[in-house]
């Protein structure tokens, strides 16, 4: 039997609390522990969300290819037409957006998911106060001869067409090596030839903003070296990557073989002769896929 001598005698209060804490040193380190993996993860979280949103924006466009392939068969193998002038004023009912909605099952998506341009309106989570598409044809409907000006348009999309592919908006026929190219059949190469690209978001207040297609043929206007500068008036060339206005732009585009890629400016855009949008322009750039 033991004696209560030969018992351990307990430990002091303060002596057991001390024992079960960390010490200021202990807390110090754990606390530099996980700053340090909250600095390695975040980055690689935030790449991996804008890598998906960068991946929906591919899915959308595909799914603009697809409709247009759709359409092209309905409409003895033409493409689907611009409709839209700078700013949005034309007739919505001529456009591509009002146009493909029933070869996409009554609806298309329109607002690429990395698209912040101010010129959303507020029913499409935008901070505009201006007529979205479908209030738009509403009221052309209601006074076609009257029609919004432009001035009363919100943005309507992020995608835009390569204006060589139309009809309305296609460039003068001297800049041009055939008459049009609103074919399928005109095209010799359509994995090569890019048919839908990024709008731009309009920040600097740009009228493109609010259309449905550029001019390529003017991007050269100020010179083949501010190509890039002119471009992004017009096309939002750097959606997902790169310096903005600069040949290291990153963007997503579709061709007329229904793939789509992301591609820098570079390799869709070198010069008037040499890109990816004029369809008899020399291709030199590689193969787009």
């Amino acid at each position: 039997m033991l004696h209560m001598a030969d018992m351990p005698s307990p430990l002091p209060r303060e002596r057991r609390a001390r024992r079960g804490a960390f010490t200021l040193i202990e807390l110090l380190v754990v606390i530099a522990i996980i700053s340090l993996l909250v600095a390695v993860l975040l980055p690689a979280l935030a790449g991996a969300r804008k890598a998906a949103r960068q991946t929906k924006c591919l899915t959308q466009l595909r799914q603009l290819a697809v409709a247009q392939e759709i359409y092209a068969n309905d409409n003895r193998d033409y493409f689907v037409d611009a409709g839209l002038a700078h700013g949005g004023v034309g007739n919505p009912r001529q456009s591509w957006p009002f146009l493909l909605r029933e070869y996409a099952g009554g609806s298309l998506i329109l607002r690429s998911p990395g698209d912040s341009s101010p010129f959303w309106p507020a029913s499409e989570g935008g901070r505009s106060t201006l007529l979205g598409f479908d209030a738009f044809v509403a009221a052309f409907d209601a006074s076609p001869a009257t029609p919004p000006t432009a001035a009363a348009l919100a943005r309507f999309t992020s995608y835009g067409l390569n204006n060589y592919l139309t009809r309305s908006k296609a460039p003068p026929a001297e800049l041009m090596k055939r008459s049009r190219y609103d074919r399928r059949q005109y095209i010799t190469s359509p994995s090569t030839t890019a048919h839908w690209l990024m709008m731009t978001r309009g920040d600097d207040g740009s009228s493109y903003a609010r259309s449905d297609h550029v001019h390529i043929e003017s991007w050269e206007d100020l010179g083949q070296g501010n190509a890039p500068e002119t471009a992004a008036k017009e096309s939002q060339i750097n959606a997902w990557g790169g310096n903005s206005a600069s040949w290291t732009g990153i963007a997503n585009y579709a061709f007329v073989d229904g793939h789509a890629a992301s591609k820098r400016f570079d390799e869709v855009y070198r010069s008037f002769d040499t890109n990816l949008f004029d369809p008899d322009a020399s291709h030199t750039l590689g193969n787009t896929r």
